[in-house]
């Protein structure tokens, strides 16, 4: 049996604050927002590392844009 890890899925803010999807080979869940959910270690390890590359893409972004804020 996989071991199980808690992991918090932050609300985004947006009016359709759906769930967050999130499949890793064939084994797919639909996480709520705003709440604590209780997920095999592999899956917590995906929604880690796709929320880091979320993050490094929003800096390279930011520090490709001009003093303005124009791309």
């Amino acid at each position: 049996m996989a071991t199980k890890q808690e992991i918090f899925i932050p609300r985004t803010g947006e009016a359709n604050d759906a769930g967050l999807y999130v499949a890793v080979n064939g084994e797919a869940y639909l996480l709520p927002r705003g709440k604590t959910s209780r997920v095999p270690a592999h899956i917590a390890a995906e929604i880690r590392r796709s929320e880091a590359a979320r993050e490094q893409q929003e800096k390279t972004a930011k520090s490709m844009r001009g003093k303005d804020g124009t791309p």
